[in-house]
């Protein structure tokens, strides 16, 4: 429960307690936990009415904590982009805490506008089948292929349908052109990723070994995918047009809670406070150093050899502060 005696860490102007919160209610790629929200709720009101064992004093004192927590979440989300799950969280708090006869919870009257507009929306449980087609994934892998060898301008779709086997007919069937069919390539890797990611830091385990495991993932997944990594290499981080962000970026946007996740886990304080995305690209940026000397090696040993030391190096430094003498960076709280 966020309380205003509750010490407020600030990280890029936002306070870490309320990422905390906010990282409990979801998972990595923004979908709610129902089950925790309502469980948390739950908990918070019955420690209220032991305090206040009357009805009537309960009831005013659980409006007012509720509906002053409530707004301060989905004032978060709003900003965040994520009026969708705002509205779920609170149509899951009201439920809880009617439940628990507390019926008068009020936030402003815009959030109130907007859930009504969003309650009013059609729904709909149809979902679009993935092709999973043998062809398809012809098509991929000789893509892939063709795109790190000659560049992606330089391919045409009849060195794809004849390295992939199948008709050109075939191979435009299934994607309108080169960009989409390279625009589905990349869409589908990075939900592989995103999937491998949303499974780690779904847990409620120890935050450095699920940031270990996600690291190892990602190494792994390189390994495996070398000619995926060095198509997006070679395009410049692939940056595909004006309009479109680069390929970690995409993955980032296809992660907008993982920041919160992260800082939830971290109940036992084990990672500083710093600039989380600072330190996120500051990673990945160091693995590519990794993984280039590797495709300079002409991958003649495993990637996954470097495990060790990239995490050596991430968890513990190369030079310890009483070697070194300096400390770069003072974590705001301090």
């Amino acid at each position: 429960m966020v309380t205003d005696e509750m010490i407020q860490i600030r990280s890029g102007g936002r306070r870490i307690s309320l990422y905390a919160e906010v990282g409990k209610y979801f998972l990595p790629d923004g979908h709610l936990n129902e089950g925790v929200l309502r469980s948390s709720i739950k908990i918070s009101l019955e420690k209220l009415k032991e305090q206040y064992p009357d009805q009537k004093e309960f009831a005013n004192y659980a409006q007012q904590w509720l509906s002053k927590y409530l707004t301060e979440i989905i004032d978060y989300l709003k900003e965040r982009g994520m009026k969708l799950s705002a509205f779920q969280l609170f149509k899951e708090a009201l439920d809880v805490s009617t439940q628990l006869g507390v019926g008068n919870v009020t936030v402003p009257a815009e959030h109130l506008h907007e859930f009504l507009s969003l309650a009013t929306l059609p729904t709909t449980t149809e979902s679009k089948k993935k092709d999973t087609s043998e062809n398809r994934n012809k098509i991929f892998d000789a893509s892939l292929k063709l795109f790190v060898e000659k560049g992606f301008h330089a391919t045409t779709v009849d060195e794809i349908a004849a390295l992939s086997g199948v008709g050109k007919g075939t191979v435009y069937r299934k994607f309108s052109s080169k960009q989409e069919l390279l625009d589905q390539l990349l869409l589908e890797k990075n939900l592989e990723i995103v999937d491998m990611f949303i499974r780690v830091f779904s847990r409620n385990d120890d935050v450095l070994k699920q940031i270990q495991e996600a690291l190892e993932l990602w190494v792994t997944f390189i390994e495996e995918n070398h000619l995926l990594y060095r198509l997006i290499q070679r395009e410049e981080i692939f940056k595909r047009s004006e309009n479109r962000s680069i390929f970690y970026d995409t993955i980032v946007s296809n992660l907008p809670m993982i920041k919160e996740r992260i800082v939830a886990l971290n109940l036992d304080g084990k990672l500083k406070t710093t600039n989380f995305y600072t330190v996120f690209y500051g990673i990945l940026g160091f693995i590519d150093g990794v993984v280039h000397k590797w495709l300079r090696s002409g991958m003649d040993y495993s990637l996954r050899d470097d495990i060790p030391i990239i995490l050596e190096v991430l968890f513990n430094g190369f030079v310890g502060e009483k070697t070194s003498g300096s400390r770069f960076f003072i974590p705001p709280e301090e």
